[in-house]
């Protein structure tokens, strides 16, 4: 196979990897309907009840909804962002796409099941979860800089900035998973380290230095 023929192969390749994690995400939306409450697990016995009065009752429901949505939105705008500044894929970054996506799901599923289960278990669920995206969505992208998948005029200033904003996140979730059994007041405070985090990853590549070319 020439060398014309294998880029052509790997863009198809990076435009079919598009569409299924388009797919995912599509699919996850609509598996988010099924969280909305049925008027049979109404507590209210005997006639016909109002949805604004069966969506109250069951308000915990709505609000793991809305939270799921917002982490769907997030993800998939970071993950078509970093997608657009690429050439091409390989078969690895491919791989690290579909577990970051996959990742996705079992936070979404811990979300669901957050109010049901012990807080401190639902916590770290959704700190082990985020960790688990990023490092894979932080490495997919880390792997495109060493094979040279990135676009052309891509900056080393810019892919570097894509790799700290990917890098921070599942550093972040990871100091936060002993949090998670405190309390929920200071697990969600430290979220707020992402911060600290993203400037001490930002010095730590600058000692580094340029670590690939830029096309």
């Amino acid at each position: 196979m020439s060398e014309k023929t294998k880029l052509e192969v790997a863009k198809e390749q990076l435009r079919r990897l598009g569409t299924l994690t388009d797919c995912v995400y599509a699919v996850a939306l609509i598996l988010l309907v099924e969280w909305l409450p049925l008027p049979a697990e109404s507590s209210q016995s005997g006639g016909r009840i109002w949805i604004l009065d069966l969506w109250a009752e069951h308000s915990g429901n709505l609000l793991a909804m809305l939270i799921a949505v917002v982490f769907i939105i997030l993800y998939w705008l970071r993950g078509t962002d970093q997608m657009a500044r690429l050439e091409r894929t390989s078969g690895a970054h491919v791989t690290l796409t579909i577990v970051s996506v996959l990742s996705l799901l079992i936070l979404l599923y811990v979300v669901r099941v957050g109010a049901e289960v012990e807080g401190a278990s639902a916590r770290a669920g959704e700190s082990v979860a985020v960790a688990l995206i990023g490092l894979a969505t932080a490495a997919s992208w880390w792997l495109a800089r060493r094979q040279g998948l990135v676009r052309e005029g891509i900056s080393e200033e810019e892919s570097v900035g894509v790799q700290i904003e990917a890098f921070t996140e599942p550093v972040t979730a990871l100091i936060t998973l002993p949090f998670a059994y405190f309390g929920e007041l200071w697990w969600n405070l430290a979220w707020l380290l992402y911060l600290p985090v993203a400037r001490l990853l930002r010095r730590r590549f600058d000692r580094q230095g340029p670590t690939s070319s830029s096309r």
